[in-house]
């Protein structure tokens, strides 16, 4: 009779006990669930974005499956990475090829066909800023244009000499 109870008793406790750890694994499995959705699930997303969502410099590819003709400018190398803050600015989607055969290293720029206005705006801003850099005295200049001011202007007595007094 004590052996019954003592089973009974231990059976029941095992059973409340796995209830409990069933619960328990339950409501971690549900937060675990949550977290998934709330991180991991959009970054695996944003792996594969549609190319619509692009903007900015792409790479071809991408350029062209926007469903929309592309156009081209050449630039040279010096001048590529002032473009690209420029075309940024007005928020035009380009891609950018590299020409590795021409002996001065160029570059193909790429535009979406309806960005034709922009692509203008871009260039006619960008010709306007690099003219005003030329316009512009260089540093060198600068510095030549001062020193001959100071050789022609009056020189100081270097000589200086102390009186002792006693």
């Amino acid at each position: 009779m004590v052996n019954e109870q003592l089973t009974q008793e231990a059976i029941r406790f095992c059973y409340r006990g796995s209830k409990e750890v069933i619960h328990l694994s339950e409501k971690s499995m549900v937060y675990i669930m949550k977290l998934y959705n709330a991180t991991i699930k959009p970054a695996k997303d944003r792996i594969f974005k549609d190319p619509q969502d692009c903007h900015g410099k792409m790479s071809v590819k991408k350029l062209i499956r926007k469903d929309e003709g592309a156009t081209c400018v050449d630039i040279s190398k010096t001048e590529l990475r002032d473009f690209q803050k420029v075309a940024k600015r007005y928020g035009v989607d380009f891609a950018v090829v590299n020409h590795k055969n021409s002996d001065p290293q160029t570059y193909s720029i790429f535009f979406k066909a309806r960005d034709q206005d922009a692509i203008t705006d871009v260039i006619r801003y960008y010709t306007e800023k690099k003219l005003m850099k030329e316009q512009k005295p260089s540093l060198k200049e600068k510095i030549d244009h001062y020193k001959q001011k100071i050789a022609e202007g009056p020189k100081k007595v270097l000589n200086k000499v102390k009186e002792r007094t006693r």
